[in-house]
């Protein structure tokens, strides 16, 4: 059974435009999941200006809680309709244009990416 794909505009969707930011921790932006509920079964995968970053420097958190233990189908990490997730993509970026990958995988749906580009403040 193949997994399905989720579109790239749906998941679009998910980015608060604007909100991408250079803090002195990294590059960090916010996802609202105004979709539906979901459980994330893998960490998600991210590109900065399409280079592959390391998922122990994504850190993420849903409603400003850290999100400590990666995901993984015995142990999905629920994010629910309406929540807020913040990833922060440690490292040192410039304030400017950035374009941010995202690769999710979702329990039950399937996986998907998408790309966002935004001025980070």
């Amino acid at each position: 059974m193949g997994m399905a794909y989720i579109p790239k505009a749906l998941l679009r969707r998910l980015y608060v435009k604007g909100s991408m930011q250079v803090t002195s921790e990294g590059l960090s932006l916010k996802l609202q999941n105004n979709l539906a509920p979901a459980a994330l079964n893998a960490p998600p995968k991210v590109a900065v200006d399409d280079v592959p970053v390391d998922p122990s420097s994504v850190k993420v958190f849903v409603n400003d809680k850290e999100v400590v233990e990666p995901p993984s189908d015995e142990k999905p990490l629920e994010i629910p309709l309406g929540s807020q997730i913040t990833l922060l993509v440690r490292g040192n970026y410039t304030k400017g244009r950035h374009k941010v990958t995202i690769g999710i995988s979702v329990k039950g749906y399937g996986e998907g990416s998408f790309d966002i580009e935004d001025e980070a403040a």
